[in-house]
């Protein structure tokens, strides 16, 4: 028989990436019933057993009779996806109040446990005044639906235009909504998984801020960080985030240690969601020593006592010979413009010892 009735708890950790102050040692409870009736409950962390106790008083229900979120022995449970998660966080986040009421009740429970631990005093002789009447709970009633694990029917009512899918809001809602997206790289090192923002901009003196607080979607193949995370951060920075390995589950330690991945962050106003994705190419390999091939050095120029004449010059020093020889004038050669000498430049062997 599934439970219809459901309570949801939150730790600290969880509630301090909406509310900076939130006290650490108080955690929430929301109690909701199939009317659609949401009660909160806030509970220190050494109560144990005793806020289960609280949590069937207020929805009217046995041992059993309602699913525990996360989940705890004895008790059923239901799989919540994230993006219930998220509508149940921002609920919260809208009671402006609540971490006031987290700090009165954190005053209140070490109060009492030092009223217990004391002495009991001697009984007064005038008659002790009732105790007075407990505060009604808080209450508000939330239009949630949650996502049920089950198969459902195949046939469905076909959605109106105006209805949005599970997780996804409608244009006139999310039209202002602050939203960034930036290229990063996971990898896991010796102070933890450390997410970097704009990688190909990071130097020595990028700012480096350390986070606690993770959360998990219900796949694991994203995490999202607190809005805090980003605080001072501009678009186009580069920026290092380390979270303690211990807040990762074993298998994605494993998976970030293995190699560096690429990854997609999109900052919002709820948090800076961070999604993993394909290995971080290595970089091109140098070539081999041996795969560059040899350059061919020039020979050094070696010293020549004579100049070898191209075709045309000695065709040209023929004629000029034979004119000398038999006493003819020549009045003009012409030369093709591609000569790269001046006209009648020739070379020719000498002899030794009749230079000039």
């Amino acid at each position: 028989m599934k439970a219809e009735k459901l309570a949801y708890f939150f730790e600290a950790c969880e509630l301090r990436t909406v509310f900076a102050e939130w006290p650490e040692e108080i955690g929430l409870a929301l109690c909701l019933d199939e009317a659609g009736t949401c009660e909160m409950l806030l509970h220190h962390h050494d109560e144990g057993a005793a806020v289960l106790r609280k949590a069937a008083a207020v929805l009217d229900a046995p041992k059993g009779g309602f699913a525990v979120v996360p989940p705890v022995e004895g008790y059923p449970t239901r799989r919540v996806l994230f993006s219930d998660e998220q509508k149940l966080l921002k609920l919260v986040a809208g009671e402006d109040d609540l971490a006031e009421m987290a700090e009165d009740y954190l005053i209140n429970y070490r109060f009492e446990k030092e009223r217990k631990a004391r002495p009991a005093p001697a009984p007064a002789p005038e008659p002790v005044a009732a105790a007075p009447k407990p505060a009604e709970p808080f209450r508000w009633r939330p239009r949630l639906h949650f996502s049920e694990p089950a198969p459902k029917p195949l046939r469905r009512r076909k959605p109106q235009a105006s209805e949005m899918p599970e997780g996804y809001a409608s244009a006139e809602v999310v039209r202002d909504a602050d939203c960034q997206f930036v290229e990063a790289e996971i990898s896991l090192g010796y102070r933890g998984v450390r997410v970097t923002l704009a990688p190909e901009l990071v130097t020595i003196t990028a700012r480096t801020v350390l986070v606690e607080e993770v959360g998990f979607r219900d796949d694991f193949s994203r995490f999202v960080l607190p809005r805090k995370a980003v605080a001072g951060w501009s678009a186009g920075e580069p920026l290092v985030i380390d979270i303690p390995e211990a807040r990762f589950p074993a298998g994605l330690r494993q998976r970030f240690a293995a190699s560096p991945r690429l990854a997609e962050v999109t900052v919002t106003d709820h948090g800076v969601f961070v999604a993993p994705g394909a290995i971080v190419p290595p970089p091109a390999p140098e070539p081999a020593a041996e795969e560059i091939a040899p350059q061919p050095l020039l020979a050094p120029r070696k010293a020549r006592s004579r100049r070898i004449l191209s075709p045309v010059r000695v065709a040209l020093a023929a004629l000029v010979g034979a004119g000398l020889m038999t006493g003819t004038m020549m009045d003009a050669v012409e030369l093709p413009l591609a000569f790269d000498a001046p006209m009648f430049d020739l070379a020719f062997d000498t002899v030794p010892g009749t230079e000039k």
